[in-house]
């Protein structure tokens, strides 16, 4: 059985940078499941023990998914 030689740790941060730069895929305006208007959270990305961070736009239903909604940090409490 042949084996694939592991990748370096440079082709792996390259692999994840490129993964996350372009799979950005078009904001769905309307949830799939009961057509409510979608919602989005903001969201930072960070790779540890490196540089690399991404900001994000997760969407999500506040209908369906309302227990996201309960446990978003309230903003008084963010630092």
């Amino acid at each position: 059985m042949e084996t694939t030689p592991p990748l370096s740790r440079a082709q792996i941060l390259q692999s994840i940078k490129d993964f996350l730069d372009e799979s950005s895929p078009a904001k769905p305006r309307q949830c799939r499941h009961c057509g409510d208007a979608m919602r989005f959270i903001d969201s930072n990305f960070l790779l540890r023990g490196t540089t690399l961070n991404w900001n994000v736009s997760l969407p999500f239903c506040g209908n369906c998914d309302r227990e996201i909604l309960e446990n978003l940090p309230r903003p008084e409490t963010i630092h």
